[in-house]
């Protein structure tokens, strides 16, 4: 009995010396690809830069003439991203794409019959009119009790050298109002329900002109969205959004609507104010102030009318009452999307729209006066030949130093403007890489 005694203790000893050793199995790191593909086919373009990442760590490799970035990594799940923008058929296009599912492992490195893991980049091709600014967050108050958001607005920006006929131009955002409240449109696979479909849900009412809006070339419109009035005379750190040339999204006509924040100046002529046909309850349409999903379409004000209340085109999902009933908005319609995050609340925060749509999101910090703003496409405004002599350059009206983010072009927009040049703005189609958090609304200079 005593030698069984001795003979467990010294095995006992021999696996605590094995574990100090270290007779475990190493982690050694692995080399592994990855390989460009747009439209199901495989990208063959040298020189775009691959980022992939994990919880700590960033590192970004170029491609190689057949569209493959080469990685050595330690096993782990990883995201890759890429954009680049070219020129084609005299349009400018963008692609861009990302795959957050990369999980580098020594027992299965590729998905099956693959020899690289794939990076699909969709197409984008520049688009007229762009959503340039939206700020929706509010501001603070006098004397920093509470804040104010009545003050909402949109810039709809003709971001090219022909005019631009906006008459159809529509505006609406997704359900859920918030990026971070539980979404119902989540499926048991945890894809949107929506993924393959040929629509995306559009929450509470689109708006319309009622009048015809033309757009001169590198111009925009405002467009007030609850008070078309001066906002600074009661709130200092508000805009003022009385002015002859703006536009309101008015309750004149919209009986249901009738909450005191719609108020307009009478220096709005009404040809200028907008339209909807609401088909949930409320006394207001409610834009989130945190974390939209906000997007402009091309739709005429009689298929707006018809979609809104065919209750055919409805989709229940988020709830079988007019509270939440949803209407079934066309994916081809649309033109611009904007995914906004509560940057408190990222982490619970999931995407709305789809990857055609949009990827990635921009980080807002509310009721402090800041606006979601979208970057300059740096190469393409500096090849205009009539900007010579005229952009200003150390731009620091992003949030970056404070929380949030920046342009990274460096271009200070709405100075340069001011100086006459003609600004391009990013199209990528990633709300991440197309827009920052601007420290003040640029309607506020």
């Amino acid at each position: 009995m005593m030698f069984m005694k001795r003979f467990v203790y010294l095995i006992l000893v021999f696996a605590a010396v094995a574990a100090v050793t270290g007779c475990e199995e190493k982690v050694v790191p692995l080399d592994i690809q990855i390989q460009l593909f747009s439209d199901n086919a495989p990208l063959a373009v040298a020189g775009v830069d691959v980022a992939i990442s994990d919880a700590s760590n960033v590192y970004t490799v170029a491609t190689d003439a057949a569209g493959r970035a080469r990685f050595t990594l330690l096993p782990g799940t990883y995201s890759a991203s890429a954009t680049f923008k070219t020129v084609e058929g005299g349009k400018r296009v963008a692609y861009n794409g990302s795959n957050p599912g990369i999980v580098v492992s020594n027992v299965m490195l590729y998905p099956s019959g693959e020899d690289a893991f794939r990076l699909e980049l969709q197409k984008v091709e520049s688009q007229q009119l762009v959503i340039k600014e939206l700020y929706n967050g509010g501001c603070p108050q006098n004397g920093g009790a509470g804040s104010f958001s009545n003050d909402a607005y949109v810039i709809v920006y003709n971001n090219s050298e022909f005019e631009a006929d906006a008459t159809d131009l529509v505006f609406a955002f997704m359900p859920p109002y918030n990026g971070h409240a539980a979404n119902k449109f989540y499926g048991a696979d945890n894809t949107l329900i929506y993924a393959d479909e040929s629509w995306i849900p559009a929450a509470g009412a689109i708006w319309s002109f009622t009048s015809s809006v033309k757009i001169p070339a590198y111009s925009q419109v405002v467009v007030a969205i609850f008070g078309a009035v001066d906002h600074t005379a009661t709130v200092d750190a508000s805009v003022n959004l009385a002015n002859a040339s703006y536009y309101w999204m008015s309750n004149s006509g919209v009986a249901q609507y009738s909450n005191k924040k719609y108020a307009a100046s009478d220096v709005i002529p009404t040809g200028n104010y907008l339209t909807c046909y609401p088909f949930n309850m409320g006394n207001a349409w409610t834009l989130s102030n945190s974390a939209p999903a906000f997007f402009i379409a091309n739709m005429s004000k009689s298929e707006n009318e018809r979609i809104s209340n065919d209750t055919a085109n409805f989709d229940l999902t988020n709830g079988n009452t007019n509270v939440g009933w949803s209407v079934k908005f066309p994916k081809s319609s649309v033109i611009g999307a904007l995914e906004v995050y509560s940057a408190s609340n990222i982490e619970k925060s999931m995407p709305r729209f789809t990857p055609e749509l949009n990827t990635g999101y921009v980080a807002l910090t509310n009721k402090m006066g800041y606006s979601i703003y979208r970057n300059v496409d740096k190469e393409a405004t500096e090849a205009l030949a009539e900007n010579t002599g005229k952009l200003v350059y150390g731009y620091a009206g992003g949030t970056e130093d404070v929380n949030g983010s920046t342009d990274p072009s460096g271009i200070d927009a709405e100075a340069s403007i001011a100086a006459g040049a003609h600004i391009i703005y990013s199209q990528t189609n990633d709300s991440g890489k197309d827009f920052h958090q601007r420290k003040t609304a640029s309607l506020k200079k």
